[in-house]
């Protein structure tokens, strides 16, 4: 079962002139994976979140959120201006992910990177199109090279956990999970990757639970899915019983 949750372009575009500084998927044999991502947005297809939702306009409650109503993510925030042409080549290798025409989005992202060294987004989805083709060890280098472009790439942070998680590096990908929800507390994917985490590859379920609430939490309408995972996990740290429904007065 896939997260297969693509950003749209626009939203994709929106990120990448705001920056300038896996798919997880449960699979046959363990529970599910942390999602690849697009952004600056753009977040690769088969890979990436389906963006980061509207901060809720009420209080939201959950023992790893902060009190009060969710802010927004800090990486979107104070847009820059670009050239009409850097936002038409962005477009074009926004296309060629969505398409998976991978080596076209490649090549037109090293050019970019290259006249543009400041943009965290163009390294990101560049990590995103050499993680797609499997060389993780240059995806590392493109997320880490996103990261030092902009610290509050979170979404950077993310895929480099995501790859650490892959490669067995249990304790790199919950230090990144952390740090990318450091720097915003109220991002989704990183609550959901980091239950994942916690649930099927380091053995700590009753870490896992208010990490998965937390993200259904944040979201417009809750993951049926997740649901599912939350109920399991619930009956698991019950001794196997139902958590008991509260009574309705």
């Amino acid at each position: 079962m896939k997260f297969n949750k693509p950003l749209l372009a626009f939203i994709s575009l929106l990120a990448f002139l705001s920056s300038c500084s896996s798919n997880p998927e449960k699979s046959a044999d363990t529970k599910s994976a942390e999602k690849p991502a697009l952004t600056e947005t753009v977040k690769a297809e088969g890979d990436a979140d389906k963006g980061a939702p509207a901060p809720a306009k009420v209080a939201i409650s959950s023992a790893v959120l902060p009190v009060g109503p969710a802010t927004p993510n800090p990486y979107l925030q104070n847009p820059q201006k670009f050239s009409e042409q850097v936002e038409i080549n962005f477009h074009d290798a926004v296309a060629s992910i969505q398409q998976k025409n991978w080596d076209h989005a490649e090549a037109v992202l090293k050019q970019l990177a290259e006249k543009n060294p400041k943009l965290s987004g163009v390294y990101l989805n560049l990590g995103i199109v050499y993680r797609n083709k499997g060389d993780s060890e240059k995806a590392a280098a493109e997320f880490n090279r996103a990261i030092n472009a902009n610290m509050k790439n979170v979404d950077a942070y993310n895929q480099l956990a995501v790859l650490k998680r892959e490669a067995g590096d249990f304790a790199a990908a919950e230090s990144l999970y952390q740090k990318a929800l450091t720097i915003w507390p109220f991002y989704p994917e990183g609550h959901k990757n980091l239950a994942i985490l916690y649930d099927l590859y380091l053995g700590k379920p009753e870490l896992a639970l208010p990490h998965y609430q937390a993200y259904q939490q944040l979201l417009p309408a809750p993951d049926k899915q997740v649901d599912s995972w939350v109920a399991d996990l619930q009956r698991r740290l019950n001794g196997g019983k139902a958590p008991e429904k509260a009574e309705v007065k």
